[in-house]
């Protein structure tokens, strides 16, 4: 209540004033000093239906009592001014992961099963920021670092549907009305280049997805690939390591295949990654979703500016509904009871 000393107020002078009333009517009454008698009218109160007038005033009376009360006290709460009243925490956690996808064809089915699991660790997510990058011989952000999870939700879905598409149909990706292929145009070298799959590039463009790098912020970069390069780069993948952990960027690897039965570029891709704190997972493997989410919700979460303000909403909707039920059912048993 904003002005809870109202309730009293109200009461007390609603009472007041109908105690005066009560007083100065009994004493014009009194004043008249007059009484008119009527002979022989004992036997009307008998009457089953004089009986039934006064058993119907008496509870028209008592209701009516009940209405008033009920009006005067929804009133005196009205006037009090009744909110809701919380606290605020305006908090932004400081943890932002960017989800880097290898987009070459040995790791799209992988992409569209991590898709479709990324969405499932974002509906738990309450604050945090995420970013989607593909890439093959070049990068593509698919969206920049958000917390608009509903948009997220709507790409992730969107790019795992046009990936099982095409690889249901057989695509090659040289099909010139191939919808995956135009999906993925961005990704491709030109008809000239003969590179792809460049992690070390894709990992740096994933990389300088992060913003605010002035300010403490935990971060990490989820990485799915098989570490396969056609070509060369901008940078290897121990140049963009290093990069990442110049930036304080935590890298984690999905990888498609056994983790016990390594290539030479699944070992480099394993060690490289725990050089920056993060983890090493099999792609394929049911659990590596769940170590994913761990591994994210242990990451550092700083909460700023969480000092709280107290928010006061104004709700007098309810009171006055009260205020409105008690006037009318008053005036209804008054004209009920014919009093």
């Amino acid at each position: 209540m904003r002005f809870w000393w109202m309730i009293p107020l109200v009461i007390v002078v609603v009472a007041g004033v109908t105690l005066l009333g009560w007083w100065r009517a009994r004493r014009a009454g009194q004043s008249t000093g007059r009484k008119g008698w009527v002979a022989n009218s004992g036997f009307v109160r008998g009457l089953p239906k004089y009986q039934a007038l006064v058993r119907r005033t008496r509870a028209a009376l008592a209701m009516a009592f009940v209405c008033f009360l009920v009006a005067v006290i929804a009133t005196s709460v009205s006037a009090a001014a009744p909110v809701d009243t919380y606290v605020k925490h305006d908090k932004s956690l400081s943890r932002d992961i960017v989800i880097c996808l290898d987009a070459s064809g040995s790791m799209l089915p992988y992409d569209s099963e991590i898709g479709d699991s990324f969405k499932q660790i974002i509906s738990h997510f309450e604050g945090e920021r995420i970013s989607l990058q593909l890439w093959n011989t070049y990068s593509m952000t698919m969206f920049p670092l958000t917390d608009d999870y509903e948009m997220a939700d709507d790409v992730l879905t969107d790019m795992a549907d046009k990936i099982d598409r095409g690889l249901a149909y057989g695509s090659s990706l040289n099909g010139d009305e191939d919808e995956l292929e135009r999906y993925l145009t961005p990704t491709f070298p030109k008809e000239d280049e003969k590179r792809a799959s460049l992690v070390g590039d894709g990992l740096a463009s994933c990389v300088l997805g992060f913003d605010h790098t002035d300010k403490q912020r935990s971060r990490t970069v989820l990485l799915a690939t098989d570490n396969e390069v056609y070509g060369h780069g901008i940078y290897t993948l121990p140049q963009a390591i290093e990069f990442a952990k110049s930036q304080n960027v935590t890298v984690t690897a999905l990888y498609p295949g056994s983790v016990t039965n390594l290539s030479a570029d699944g070992m480099q891709l394993r060690d490289q990654v725990r050089a920056t704190g993060g983890e090493f997972y099999d792609a394929s493997s049911p659990s590596a979703v769940d170590g994913v989410v761990k591994q994210i919700e242990a990451e550092q979460k700083e909460e700023l500016d969480s000092k709280g303000k107290l928010i006061e909403t104004d709700r007098p909707l309810g009171a006055f509904g009260w205020t409105l039920f008690g006037v009318v059912s008053l005036l209804g048993l008054l004209a009920f009871g014919r009093l």
